[in-house]
C-alpha cells in the first residue's frame, strides 16, 4: 500500500513540474541582412540555462511556465534581451556592434588583441573594400588607403608586379618588400624575375601576391612599426601585410552562397598629344634613309615623299618584297593615331562561395575565374582560384581549423624592358613601347596595307628605317612575347587544445608551394641590329619555391591581481625554404613560329640575349626562433607590452647566426583613467609609446667562396653536353653578421564629438647599422666583391589617420570622409671607410645610389659642365659639355603622400571617391624626355622650327691670345631648332630628363546600390547589390611639359630599390566597371 502511494505521488509531482514548464523557440538572424547566425548563445537571464543556435539560426530552448527573459549574445553582434511573456515563438534580429568589431584586430602571429591595448599603429580594409572592386591585384587594391604604405606599379600593363614600400627602406642591398602572411602562414610574393637584368628587376615581372583572391579575402591588416612585427623576426623588418582569408577565418557562418559577377574594361590612360604640322626627318629636311626623329619638313612643303620600304638596304627584305613600293609615292600628312595601336581590354570575373556548418563546425568553399586583356596587344592575364577551409570542434576542448588553397596564374606580355628612347631597350633586348611613342606621325603604322610589318614569305620585320634598326611595335606584339603560368598550394592548419578558459596551446603547419614556368621567346628576322635575338631566342624557366612553417605557441590569460591582468605567449617556430630553378636558352631558330628548343641550333644553361644568367641555381634555407608575447593590462587603462624573438639562422656562421630581437611598448587610455576629462567633446583619447627592434640578414652562400657549377653549359645541335665549372667572382666573408634595426615610435589616437571623428597620429625614428654592403676588392686577388657591414641608415617618418563624420541624419544620410598622410625621410648616414657611394639599382653612370649624408636612393648621373660662377658651358658645336664626373640629379622620395575618400550614404545607395595626391620627389623620365627630343609634341610644347636659338651659359675663349681658351664669355652660337630640341633637351645629358614627380589623381570612383530586403522577401536571393566603378581615370602632373600627358606613377626599375625612373615600359592604365553581389 505504501509502494502504491508513493508512486501515486511521484506521478502527481511530475504532472505538476511539467505543467510549470514550456518550450519556446525561435529563430535568430543579422539585423543588417536577414542572414541567420549560427552559433549564437541563447541564455535564459538569471539561470545557467540556455543553448545554441543551429546552422540555420534555429533554436529550442525549455524555460519556465512564467516565462522570463530570453539573452541573444554572438561575437561581433550586440547583445539583446527578449522579454518572452506568453510567446512559445521568439525570433531575435542582432545587430552588428560596430564597436566591439572595431577594438579586435589580427596581430602578429595571428593573434587577435584588443585595439585600445596595441601600442603600436595598425590599420586595415575589410572584405568590403577588396570584393567590390574590379581590381584583381591584391596590392593595388590597397594603393593610397593605409598610412604609411606607399605603392606604385611597376607599370600599365595588366598582372605587372608593384613595389610596395612600408615605412621607407631598413636596407640597402637586402629585399625591401614586406612580408604576407596569409591565415598565420607566411606566403611567397617574391617576383622572381626571368631577365637577370641587375637592375631591380623589370616592369613585366609579376609579383606573387597576384595569385591571391581579393574575392576570397575576410580582412587585411598591415603592421607597420618593428614592436608590431617583433615576432617575426627578421622576416618582419619591412612590414607584415596580414590577410585573413574567408576560408581561414574562424567565424561562424549562415548557410549561404554568394555570388559576385565583375565585367570591366582596361583602357590606356592617356597618350601624347602629337603635334600635326612636321613629318619625320632632320633639319626641317627629309632623307631616304629615314631619320630616327621628327624635326623634318613642314607639311605644306612637300605633297608626297617615296615609300620608306623603297629604301631598304637589306637585300633579304628588299627582294623580292619591296619591289611593290618602289617608285611607289605616299601623301606626306599627319596620318597616325596612336590609340588606334591599342585596345580596350575586357575584364570579367565570377567568383562563388559557400559557407554553412552547425554548432560545431563551419565550412567556406570558394572558386573563382578571372579573363582579363591589358589594353596592350598580346598582354592577357588568367586565373583561376579554389580555396576550402573549415574549424570544427572536435570536443570541448580540442578544436582544429585548416584553409587550403589554390591558384593557377596564366600571365602573357608583350616584352616592356626598359629603353631611353635612344634606340634598342636595355641589355640589347627590344621592347614594346621603346621606340614606340614617338613613331614618325606622317606613318601611320596601324594600316598594315600601306606599312606591312613583315615580310609575307619569311615573316622579316620591316619597318620605315632603311637599315630595319628600329624594331616595328606590331611585329614585336605578334611574334615576341613573355608569359608566366604558375601554380600554387597554400595550407594553413592548426590544432587548439584548451586546457581551461584561460589556457590553451596551439599548433599551427603551414605549406606553401609553386611552379612558375616563364618563357621569352623572340621568332627570327627582327632585325639584323639585333645580332643573337635576330637569329631567333628562346629561353624557358621552371621555378619552384615551397615554404614549410611551423608554430607551437602556448597561451595564458591571468588575473594577477584584482586590478592586473597578465596575458602571456610563448612560442617557437620553424621555417624551412627551398628555392629550386632550372631553365635552358635557345638561339638559331630553325623554323619561323615553332618555340620549341628542338627547333634551335644552340642551346646552353646560360642565357646570352637577357643578361648572361645561369639558370640552374638550387638554395635552402632555415630559421629556427623562439618568441614570447607579455602583455600586462591594469585596469583596463593602461597596458604594457614586451614582446621578443630569438632566431637561428642557417645563412651566417656559428657566432654570427643568433640574434635576439627584443622590444616593448605602452599604451595608457587617458580617458578611462581620467574620466572627468571624458565629454562629447572628447570621448576617447589613447597616448602610445614603443621600442622595437629586428635584423637584416644576407641572402645564402655569401659567407663562403663558392664554386659555381653547370653541367650543361651548353648544348651543341648534336647533342652533345659541355659542362663548365668557375670560381665564384664573391670572397665569401665568414664574419659577416645581420644588420641591426631599431625603432623608437609615439603616436595618439583620439575620437571627439561622439566618435564622430577619429585622430590617429604616429612619429617614428627607425635606424640600421651594420649596413651589409657590397664592396668592391681588388681584381689582383681574383675576386671582384665581398660583402662586408658597414655604415649606417636613417629613416624618419610621420602618418595620420582622420576619419570623420561630417553629417548624419535621422533620414539615412550620411557623409564620411578618411584622410590619409604620409611622410617618410630615409637618409644614408654612413657607409664605411673608403666608400663614398654605392648603385642600388640602374647603372654606374645612371641610377639610385646611397650616398653618405644624401637621401636614399639619390638619383646621379651625367650633368652639364659649369664654370667655377656655375654657368653652364657650351663647347665649340653648341652644345653643353659634359661633366666627366656624374653628379645629383635629384631626391626621387617625395615630401608626402596623401589621400582623401569621401563616401556619401542614403537608403542603399552609396557614392565613393578617392584622391590621391603625392608632393615632390624627382624622377628620371624617358617618356616625356624623349618626346620632346624627338619632336612629336604638339607645337605649343615644341620650338618655333623656323628659328635659331643659342644654348644658355658660356663658351670657351682665349683671354691673352695665346691661342688657349683660359677663360669664359656669354655663349653666342646659333642651333637649327632640331639641334636645339635634340642635343639639348635629352640626349647625353642625364639632367635634362628630370622631372618633377608631383601629381594629383582619382585613383577610385564608385557608386552603389543594396536592394532593400523587402523587395527580395519572396525570393530566394537573401541581398543583392550592384556598384559601378573607376579606377584611375584622372590625373595631373605639375611637373610634366605640356601635352606630354605623362604618369609618373610608374616604377621601371621593378619591384625592389629602384625608385624614381620612367623607361617607356608603357603608360598608365584606366579602369572602369560593374560589380553584381548576390547572396542566396
Amino acid at each position: 500500500m505504501k509502494k502504491i502511494l508513493l508512486v501515486c505521488f511521484s506521478f502527481v509531482f511530475v504532472i505538476s513540474a511539467w505543467a510549470q514548464e514550456r518550450v519556446v523557440s525561435g529563430k535568430v538572424s543579422s539585423s543588417e541582412d536577414g542572414s541567420a547566425l549560427p552559433g549564437v548563445n541563447v541564455v535564459l537571464k538569471g539561470t545557467t540555462n540556455g543553448t545554441v543556435t543551429d546552422a540555420n539560426g534555429n533554436y529550442r530552448l525549455t524555460v519556465p511556465a512564467s516565462g522570463g527573459t530570453l539573452s541573444f549574445s554572438f561575437i561581433g553582434f550586440a547583445t539583446k534581451d527578449e522579454v518572452i511573456g506568453d510567446r512559445t515563438v521568439v525570433d531575435a534580429a542582432l545587430a552588428i556592434d560596430a564597436r566591439e568589431l572595431s577594438e579586435v584586430v589580427v596581430t602578429g602571429q595571428g593573434f587577435g588583441k584588443e585595439k585600445r591595448a596595441l601600442s603600436y599603429a595598425v590599420a586595415g580594409v575589410n572584405a568590403d573594400a577588396l570584393a567590390a572592386r574590379p581590381v584583381n591585384d591584391v596590392g593595388r587594391i590597397l594603393m593610397g588607403k593605409i598610412p604609411g604604405v606607399t605603392i606604385n606599379p611597376t607599370g600599365g600593363t595588366s598582372g605587372t608586379g608593384s613595389q610596395i614600400n612600408i615605412r621607407g627602406y631598413s636596407t640597402i642591398t637586402g629585399n625591401t618588400q614586406p612580408l604576407w602572411v596569409v591565415d598565420g602562414v607566411p606566403f611567397s610574393s617574391a617576383t622572381n624575375d626571368a631577365s637577370g637584368f641587375t637592375t631591380g628587376g623589370t616592369a613585366s615581372a609579376t609579383s606573387r601576391f597576384l595569385d591571391l583572391d581579393p574575392n576570397a579575402i575576410e580582412s587585411i591588416n598591415v603592421l607597420k612599426g618593428l614592436q608590431a612585427t617583433v615576432l617575426y623576426g627578421d622576416q618582419g623588418r619591412n612590414g607584415v601585410i596580414v590577410v585573413t582569408t574567408k576560408s581561414g577565418s574562424k567565424k561562424k557562418r549562415a548557410a549561404e552562397i554568394n555570388f559576385q559577377q565583375t565585367v570591366a574594361f582596361n583602357e590606356i590612360a592617356s597618350l601624347p598629344d602629337m603635334q600635326k604640322n612636321y613629318g619625320n626627318g632632320f633639319q626641317q629636311l627629309t632623307n631616304t634613309a629615314q631619320f630616327f626623329s621628327n624635326w623634318g619638313a613642314n607639311y605644306r612643303e612637300i605633297d608626297s615623299v617615296g615609300h620608306p620600304y623603297q629604301f631598304l638596304t637589306d637585300a633579304t627584305r628588299r627582294d623580292p618584297f619591296a619591289r611593290q613600293f618602289m617608285f611607289k609615292r605616299i601623301p606626306y600628312e599627319y596620318s597616325l593615331d596612336l590609340g588606334q595601336f591599342f585596345r580596350t581590354g575586357k575584364v570579367s570575373n565570377t567568383s562563388v562561395s559557400v559557407s554553412g556548418g552547425g554548432e560545431k563546425m563551419g565550412i567556406t568553399a570558394t572558386i573563382g575565374y578571372t579573363n582579363e586583356q591589358g589594353y596592350a596587344p598580346g598582354n592577357d592575364l588568367k586565373k583561376i582560384n579554389a580555396s576550402i577551409g573549415f574549424n570544427s570542434s572536435v570536443t570541448d576542448k580540442l578544436s582544429i581549423a585548416s584553409s587550403l588553397m589554390f591558384a593557377n596564374t596564366d600571365f602573357s606580355t608583350p616584352p616592356l624592358n626598359g629603353a631611353t628612347g635612344g634606340g634598342a631597350a636595355f641589355g640589347g633586348v627590344p621592347s614594346l613601347y621603346a621606340n614606340f611613342l614617338y613613331s614618325p606621325p606622317n606613318y601611320n603604322i596601324n594600316n598594315t596595307d600601306l606599312f606591312p610589318y613583315e615580310t609575307p614569305v619569311d615573316k622579316k620585320m620591316v619597318w620605315y628605317r632603311s637599315g630595319s634598326d628600329i624594331p616595328n611595335a606590331r611585329w614585336i606584339a605578334a611574334y615576341a612575347k613573355e608569359t608566366d603560368v604558375t601554380d600554387r598550394i597554400f595550407n594553413s592548419t592548426s590544432l587548439t587544445y584548451d586546457f581551461n578558459d584561460h589556457t590553451s596551446l596551439v599548433y599551427r603547419a603551414g605549406y606553401d608551394y609553386y611552379t612558375q614556368r616563364q618563357n621569352r621567346s623572340f621568332n627570327k628576322g627582327l632585325s639584323p641590329t639585333y645580332a643573337v635575338i635576330d637569329q631567333g631566342v628562346l629561353q624557358t624557366q621552371t621555378i619552384t619555391n615551397t615554404i614549410w612553417n611551423h608554430d607551437l605557441i602556448f597561451s595564458t590569460n591571468r588575473n594577477l591581481t584584482s586590478d592586473i591582468n597578465l596575458s602571456a605567449r610563448l612560442g617557437g617556430n620553424a621555417r624551412n625554404d627551398f628555392y629550386q630553378r632550372d631553365g635552358l636558352y635557345s638561339e638559331g631558330q630553325i623554323v619561323f613560329g615553332l618555340l620549341r628548343h628542338s627547333n634551335f641550333t644552340t642551346s646552353s644553361s646560360r642565357s646570352n640575349a637577357f643578361g648572361g644568367r645561369i639558370f640552374q641555381y638550387n638554395q635552402e634555407s632555415q630559421r629556427y626562433g623562439i618568441y614570447t608575447d607579455l602583455q600586462f593590462d591594469y585596469k583596463n587603462f593602461l597596458y604594457l607590452n614586451l614582446a621578443g624573438r630569438n632566431d637561428w639562422v642557417s645563412f651566417l656562421e656559428s657566432g654570427n647566426n643568433s640574434l635576439f630581437y627584443p622590444s616593448a611598448g605602452t599604451s595608457f587610455v587617458v580617458t578611462d583613467a581620467f574620466t572627468d576629462i571624458k565629454s562629447k567633446a572628447l570621448s576617447f583619447l589613447k597616448l602610445r609609446l614603443n621600442y622595437g627592434t629586428s635584423a637584416g640578414y644576407p641572402s645564402p652562400y655569401n659567407t663562403r667562396t663558392i664554386i659555381n657549377s653547370n653541367a650543361r653549359g651548353f648544348v651543341t645541335a648534336a647533342g652533345g653536353v659541355i659542362g663548365e665549372h668557375t670560381l665564384s667572382n664573391n670572397l665569401g666573408n665568414p664574419n659577416l653578421r645581420g644588420e641591426i634595426i631599431q625603432e623608437v615610435e609615439a603616436g595618439f589616437e583620439a575620437k571627439f564629438l561622439n566618435d564622430r571623428i577619429t585622430l590617429d597620429f604616429t612619429a617614428y625614428d627607425r635606424g640600421t647599422k651594420d649596413l651589409i654592403t657590397d664592396a668592391s676588392v681588388d681584381p689582383a686577388t681574383g675576386f671582384t666583391n665581398t660583402l662586408l657591414n658597414l655604415g649606417k641608415l636613417s629613416n624618419k617618418g610621420v602618418e595620420i589617420g582622420l576619419n570623420a563624420t561630417p553629417v548624419k541624419l535621422s533620414n539615412g544620410f550620411q557623409w564620411d570622409v578618411i584622410w590619409n598622410f604620409t611622410s617618410v625621410r630615409p637618409k644614408v648616414i654612413t657607409l664605411g671607410a673608403g666608400i663614398d657611394q654605392i648603385v642600388l639599382a640602374g647603372f654606374t653612370d645612371l641610377g639610385n645610389f646611397a650616398v653618405p649624408g644624401r637621401p636614399m636612393n639619390l638619383i646621379k648621373g651625367t650633368v652639364v659642365a659649369r664654370d667655377p660662377n656655375g654657368n653652364p658651358i657650351v663647347g665649340a658645336d653648341g652644345f653643353h659639355e659634359l661633366d666627366p664626373i656624374i653628379g645629383e640629379l635629384g631626391n626621387p622620395n617625395p615630401k608626402y603622400l596623401t589621400t582623401l575618400i569621401n563616401s556619401l550614404s542614403f537608403k542603399g545607395i552609396t557614392f565613393s571617391i578617392q584622391f590621391d595626391y603625392r608632393k615632390g620627389g624627382k624622377m628620371y623620365a624617358s617618356t616625356p624626355s624623349a618626346l620632346l627630343a624627338r619632336g612629336v609634341l604638339a607645337p605649343e610644347s615644341v620650338l618655333n622650327r623656323d628659328l635659331a636659338f643659342i644654348a644658355p651659359g658660356v663658351k670657351r675663349v682665349d683671354t691673352d691670345g695665346d691661342g688657349v681658351n683660359d677663360g669664359f664669355a656669354p655663349n653666342d652660337i646659333m642651333l637649327t631648332a632640331a639641334d636645339y630640341g635634340f642635343n639639348l633637351q635629352f640626349f647625353g645629358r642625364n639632367n635634362n630628363a628630370m622631372f618633377d614627380a608631383t601629381n594629383i589623381r582619382i585613383r577610385e570612383i564608385s557608386l552603389g546600390y543594396t536592394l532593400p530586403r523587402q523587395l527580395l522577401s519572396k525570393t530566394p536571393i537573401k541581398a543583392a547589390s550592384i556598384s559601378l566603378t573607376g579606377n584611375n581615370l584622372w590625373y595631373f602632373a605639375f611637373g610634366a611639359p605640356k601635352y606630354v600627358n605623362w604618369d609618373p606613377e610608374v616604377a621601371s626599375l621593378g619591384v625592389n630599390q629602384g625608385l624614381g625612373f620612367d623607361y617607356l615600359t608603357g603608360p598608365s592604365m584606366r579602369r572602369y566597371g560593374a560589380v553584381l553581389r548576390l547572396t542566396f
